[in-house]
């Protein structure tokens, strides 16, 4: 259950922690597979599975778009050749308690 937040610079994609969890446990990697040197393959291409990381800012303050300046970095699997390099800025979460999610 992705949400939504209205800023000063209009509404944007926000995650609730419990959302980003339940979305890194589910993550679709029926396109890879893991060979014997433990590396992950696209079975399209057969590329190496590539890693991006993205980060998420932490928006826990009292205020729009506040926070304590921390972000959240995950890995997120992608092939260089069949898909889109995932983009380093990511959702931001909002805590419960937040401006955005009291």
């Amino acid at each position: 259950m992705e949400a939504t937040a209205k800023t000063p610079s209009g509404v944007t994609a926000v995650l609730v922690p419990e959302e980003l969890n339940r979305r890194m446990e589910t993550r679709d990697t029926s396109r890879y597979e893991k060979r014997e040197d433990g590396k992950l393959y696209c079975k399209e291409c057969g590329s190496v599975i590539l890693g991006a990381k993205v980060a998420h800012p932490i928006w826990d303050g009292p205020f729009p778009m506040s926070g304590s300046g921390k972000c959240f970095y995950e890995e997120v699997p992608y092939c260089p050749k069949c898909e889109e390099k995932p983009s380093f800025h990511g959702e931001p979460i909002v805590p419960k308690g937040s401006h955005h999610n009291p």
